[in-house]
This record gives structure tokens, C-alpha cells and sequence, in this order.
């Protein structure tokens, strides 16, 4: 899985060039605030184009591009959950944009967007109006490497419970497999290598989301997330699974407006 190198120094090369790029949906710049859109596992920003006009114009829609997946496909995956948040982080908080934004991720994307969160407070920067995780368990109850493994090894059945139904033209192509897979599976490596540091709650106003019958990821483990702020929120489903946003994408989009909304008029958090 990945891509072989000859020479270390090319390796570590690759690495170091091989961060997070901004990607702008739907380009409004007298939008007040930039919504970023953190892709789920083994996901480009594509997954969320569908986004862009259900969103009202005062929300300029945002996503990002990583190493390994999506079109970047043919660049090696990185796995290591410290390295992404950091260059995620310098990617939210543009210094040449002085306007508010948010942050949304789905499944590992919601890892990478808490911790970008938690990075910019370590290094004082601008942190986001709002923070909205969705379908991942909190990442302080050592969940990822007693949920992942058994369904990384339960073949089909497991990966339909990540990735939700799989095309026949996939299951018949044993290339067009590997090369959908291959990301997914960079994303669980990043889960499993993820270990939490201890820290104080993050003063950011928090969203709740999950799918009503996701067997990835359940309530109680989804409300865990308030631990990890100082002011809880409610926990807000949809119906669906893992992957419910595939199925429920204008009624999370419309309730995610509502919460941005309210938020975009308090004043924006400074570490």
C-alpha cells in the first residue's frame, strides 16, 4: 500500500511538500464568513460540491485537498494525525483573509478538524466560529483502535459499514478496488496512530451531528465530544449511517446554516 521510494531523502522530500491545499467551491468573496469542509476517509473535496448551492451567499464553501486522495490520489498518503492538523491549521487561518470561519468534518475529517482547532490555540491563532464534527467518536475515549480493526478485517461487510454501499463495477475490478481503497485505508491508519493529549476544554462553540443508525459510531460515543469543550452542545441526527450525509446532505447543510448563523454574531475566540 503506497508509494515505494529508493532514496530516503526523496522520501522525506515528498513529505515535507506534501500538505493540505485550500480548495474553494464556490468562489464569494463578499461572503462574510468561509465555511471549510474537511473530507471524510479515503475522500477528496468533491464529496462536497453538492454543498455549494445549498448554501446561502453569506457563506463562502471551502474544502481541502490532502495528500493521497481525491486528485491527489497519486501522491503518497501521509498518516500521521499531528502532521496534518498542523498544515491543516495554517490553511484555516489565512492570514490574508481577516474573515470569520468555520470548520466541518466528517468521520477522519472530523479528527483533523479538532485538532487543527486545538493546534491554533497552541500557536495563538484565530480560531474558528465554529467547530462542527460528524459520525466519529470522540477522540479521548480510545475508541478508533477498538472499532476499526474488527471491520478492517470483516472484509465487505466491514467496508460497507465505513463507506456505505459499494458499486458492482468496483466489487468486478480488482485495480479500481485497491485504488478506492487505498486512501480509505491511509485514513484508518491515521485513526489507529492517533493517540489524544490531555489539555483544557477548547472555548469554541461546538456542532453535534450523526446518523441515527450508524453502526460506526454511536450516540454515547458521539456525545463525547462535550467533554472536550467548555460549553456543550446537542447532539443532532439525521437518518442514515456512517455515511449519512450522502443521503441527508440538504438537512444537514440547512442545520448547519442555522448554527452558523447564530454564532457568526458572537465575538470570534482568541488563544
Amino acid at each position: 500500500m503506497g508509494v515505494g521510494f529508493t532514496e530516503e531523502s526523496t522520501s522525506v522530500t515528498a513529505a515535507a511538500s506534501a500538505v493540505p491545499q485550500r480548495v474553494v467551491l464556490a468562489a464569494r468573496p463578499q461572503a462574510a464568513l468561509r465555511l471549510y469542509c474537511v473530507p471524510p476517509a479515503g475522500a477528496g473535496p468533491d464529496c462536497y460540491l453538492r454543498w455549494a448551492p445549498l448554501l446561502p451567499s453569506w457563506i463562502e464553501p471551502c474544502s481541502v485537498a490532502l495528500p493521497g486522495r481525491g486528485a491527489r490520489s497519486a501522491e503518497p498518503s501521509l498518516t500521521d494525525p499531528a502532521y496534518l492538523s498542523a498544515r491543516l491549521a495554517s490553511v484555516l487561518d489565512d492570514w490574508a483573509d481577516p474573515r470569520p470561519f468555520a470548520v466541518f468534518g466528517h468521520s477522519a475529517g472530523a479528527l483533523l478538524a479538532y485538532e487543527a482547532t486545538r493546534h491554533l490555540r497552541r500557536t495563538h491563532g484565530r480560531l474558528p466560529a465554529l467547530l462542527a464534527v460528524s459520525s466519529l467518536s470522540a477522540p479521548h475515549i480510545d475508541a478508533y483502535s477498538a472499532g476499526l480493526p474488527p471491520r478492517l478485517t470483516a472484509g465487505l461487510e466491514g467496508l460497507r459499514e465505513l463507506v456505505g454501499p459499494i458499486p458492482e463495477q468496483l466489487l468486478a475490478d480488482a485495480r479500481l478496488m485497491a485504488a478506492a481503497c487505498t486512501p480509505l485505508l491511509a485514513d484508518c491508519l491515521l485513526l489507529l496512530h492517533y493517540r489524544h493529549r490531555t489539555g483544557p476544554p477548547l472555548d469554541v462553540p461546538l456542532a453535534l451531528y450523526g446518523g441515527e443508525q450508524d453502526p460506526v459510531t454511536p450516540v454515547p460515543e458521539l456525545r463525547a465530544w462535550n467533554d472536550l469543550v467548555s460549553t456543550p452542545a446537542d447532539t443532532q441526527l439525521f437518518p442514515g449511517g456512517h455515511t449519512y450525509l450522502q443521503t441527508g446532505t440538504k438537512a444537514l447543510v440547512d442545520h448547519l446554516t442555522g448554527a452558523l448563523d447564530t454564532v457568526l454574531h458572537r465575538p470570534v475566540a482568541t488563544a
